[in-house]
């Protein structure tokens, strides 16, 4: 069984970032929720707009 290591190196993350950006917004935008929340790839691609908008708001 092959473990996932998790990037530590920011150069890494802003490359990833910017390679992301300017080929898929959605790709992009995937990323940095996942990165920023912690969640999942499979749980990322379960949300639906309203899962992250604020109805307070």
């Amino acid at each position: 069984m092959e473990f996932v290591q998790p990037i530590r190196d920011r150069k890494k993350f802003e490359t990833m970032k910017k390679i992301l950006k300017s080929q898929n917004i959605r790709d992009y935008c995937l990323f940095v929720l996942g990165i920023n929340s912690g969640l999942r790839v499979s749980d990322l691609l379960k949300l639906v707009i309203a899962d992250l908008l604020d109805e307070k708001v």
